[in-house]
């Protein structure tokens, strides 16, 4: 029996984006390379422990999944059958990670539940925003250190859907994004931790965008995403959903301490009478409102 479970473990190992498997307490026994390429934790680093103290998942609006009924792999515990749900869970560069998760009970391995975990697959959304960062980074439009775009991507795209919306009456918003109390971070933990911060948000607004909205580097700790169509009465819901996925990340440093950083937004629409200063000041001042109301908020304006 153990050759025949390590022999599909085998394949497991190299067939599937990824696998572990979980014990009925939640702890997990088994974790194959895929897991690590996608997670970045190796198997030293989860070998025994609970899935969710390492993962902490989250539904899309950012509420925990296993302090809830809803925890993926409880329910199936209680119902024994297939489950299927989308989740964030934390990276162990701390920014969260949308995923897939397919769970199923393995009655013939001790009782032990297969979580199968996948990022995402040739048609998803993810995968064509990944295809569009490598498009990015081949036409130097890219910021090295976050890998997302650069100032001069954004401004040429502002530009474009300006003439779009002057013409077509094409929609769009521009969100003015700013890590709170970034100074103090890199003051206290050093640039090499504040530059891990910046991919950390950067990642995880980046993961949690639409295939054709864009996310760039304003500069230093500023972010700018542009979010074609929207409907007005959500930019304020899409902005606060951004702004509590950054404040759930986590960066674990190799001392143990864990930092958590929240971010202002300032978020508009789009005017025709908008020039791109305009359009960026405008959203700046508004993630400013943000900085004076306490920080970690939302400040927006809508046109109509």
């Amino acid at each position: 029996m153990l050759e025949t479970v390590d022999f599909y473990r085998e394949i497991l190992d190299n067939l599937y984006d990824g696998i572990f498997f979980v014990d009925k307490e939640g702890c997990i026994t088994y974790w194959n390379k895929g897991a690590t390429s996608l997670t970045g934790y190796k198997p030293s680093d989860v070998q025994g422990r609970n899935y969710c103290d390492i993962f902490q998942p989250l539904d899309k609006h950012g509420n925990h999944l296993c302090e809830s009924d809803t925890c993926p792999i409880r329910r199936v515990f209680n119902i024994s059958t297939l489950t299927e749900v989308e989740a964030y869970i934390c990276h162990k560069e701390g920014h969260l990670l949308p995923i897939s998760i397919r769970i199923a009970p393995v009655r013939h391995v001790s009782q032990q539940y297969v979580v199968a975990v996948e990022i995402h697959s040739s048609s998803s959304p993810r995968y064509a925003m990944r295809q569009r960062l490598e498009e990015l980074q081949d036409m130097a439009m890219h910021d090295p250190l976050t890998g997302i775009a650069n100032r001069r991507f954004v401004e040429i795209n502002i530009g474009a859907r300006l003439e779009e919306l002057k013409r077509y009456g094409f929609d769009f918003s521009v969100m003015f994004i700013d890590a709170d109390h970034f100074k103090h971070i890199n003051d206290t933990h050093g640039h090499a931790v504040g530059d891990r911060i910046l991919k950390m948000i950067s990642a995880t607004i980046a993961n949690s965008l639409r295939s054709f909205d864009i996310i760039g580097r304003w500069g230093g700790e500023e972010f700018i995403v542009l979010l074609i169509n929207p409907k007005p009465d959500n930019l304020f819901k899409l902005a606060d959903r951004l702004r509590k996925l950054v404040e759930k990340s986590a960066l674990t440093l190799e001392s143990a301490e864990v930092l958590q950083v929240t971010v202002s937004i300032g978020a508009t629409e789009a005017k025709s009478s908008d020039t791109l200063d305009s359009l960026v000041d405008r959203a700046d001042k508004l993630m400013f409102e943000s900085k004076r109301r306490g920080r970690n908020r939302v400040s927006i304006e809508l046109s109509h």
